[in-house]
């Protein structure tokens, strides 16, 4: 008997050495991964600092294209169509350091920094940094001012040519998409606007420096549920959401099509406005089309590989003119 016990004592004891020399491997294999992402971090940290700095310095020099061309075409119009001006040194900003783009990407990238931004896991806080320097890429950040240049282009009335983009007549044909009027291009881009909630669903609401667009159609409200099935191509939404989207506009953005799914969805007539691409793209950079590879399929789509990164990336709880068309 007492071989027995002393047998099974032995046996008892090395179950529990087998465990904890087990918990002790998983331990040191978690702070591993979470020492690496940290480095991941400050790596993405210096790499994303530099390249808004870069960027900093290429505006200022006029050596983004786009922003080259947004200025040109203002002063242009500024002659032809003086009742537009202030609407027009509003987007002549676009083509500066003080535009909403690039603002937007100096502030994500400060509130990362600062910590004032925190994060579920540091594979967020990475993934956030990768967006913001794709965003200050030099010709991504230029394709992404093309937005700017084909609504002051189409506020011509064909006097002045689009870049990176197809004629709107065409782009219409192409995506059997509505008329939205000038500015249609920024609708639903929320540098410039949000979506405003009502009884007939979620409208557009132009910032007050760009009203102008709302008055220029006597005040027509543009839907989104309208919007999402008969949108035309933008760069932002067709290439650039991802890069050019905080956070917080993500979920706003989610939060919209949420309502309108409910609202909408038991009808059958709802879908996405990221549901596919729209054509229209003209003399786009590689870096750019690399970039829409990922940002297609929608981001409000439910995947088991997006439910898996997001179970995946808590586990160490880390907190902290291309091609130029006329516009008509």
């Amino acid at each position: 008997m007492a071989i027995s016990r002393f047998v099974i004592q032995l046996v008892s004891n090395a179950r529990r050495r087998i465990r904890l020399l087990f918990c002790i491997v998983v331990a040191a294999l978690v702070l591993s991964g979470c020492s690496s992402g940290e480095r991941m971090v400050e790596d993405a940290l210096a790499n994303t600092d530099r390249g808004l700095q870069d960027l900093n310095t290429a505006i200022d020099q006029g050596r983004v294209r786009n922003a080259t061309i947004i200025k040109q075409y203002v002063r242009i119009l500024k002659s032809s169509r003086p009742e537009l001006a202030p609407l027009l040194v509003e987007l002549e900003n676009d083509g500066t350091t003080q535009g909403p783009l690039f603002k937007s990407l100096k502030n994500r990238f400060q509130g990362i920094k600062d910590n004032t931004e925190q994060f579920p896991s540091w594979k967020e806080k990475h993934a956030e940094l990768v967006a913001i320097a794709n965003g200050a890429n030099l010709s991504i950040y230029n394709d992404a001012l093309s937005d700017t240049v084909n609504v002051i282009a189409d506020l011509s009335r064909g006097e002045l040519a689009r870049v990176n983009a197809v004629s709107q007549e065409v782009e219409q044909k192409m995506n059997k998409s509505s008329d939205y009027g000038a500015g249609s291009q920024l609708i639903g881009n929320p540098h410039y606007g949000r979506w405003s909630h009502g009884s007939g669903g979620s409208f557009w609401a132009w910032y007050g420096q760009y009203a102008f667009f709302s008055s220029m159609f006597g005040g027509r409200r543009h839907y989104y549920n309208d919007w999402g099935r008969n949108r035309g191509y933008s760069y932002y939404h067709d290439y650039g959401r991802n890069n050019y989207t905080s956070r917080s506009q993500r979920a706003s953005q989610r939060d919209v099509d949420t309502r309108a799914r409910k609202q909408f969805g038991s009808r059958g007539g709802y879908k996405s406005p990221y549901s596919k691409s729209r054509t229209g793209s003209s003399g786009i950079s590689r870096n750019s089309t690399a970039q829409q590879q990922s940002l297609f399929k929608s981001q409000y789509a439910k995947s088991s590989r997006a439910s898996k990164f997001q179970s995946s990336s808590r586990n160490c709880g880390y907190r902290t003119s291309r091609g130029i068309s006329r516009g008509k």
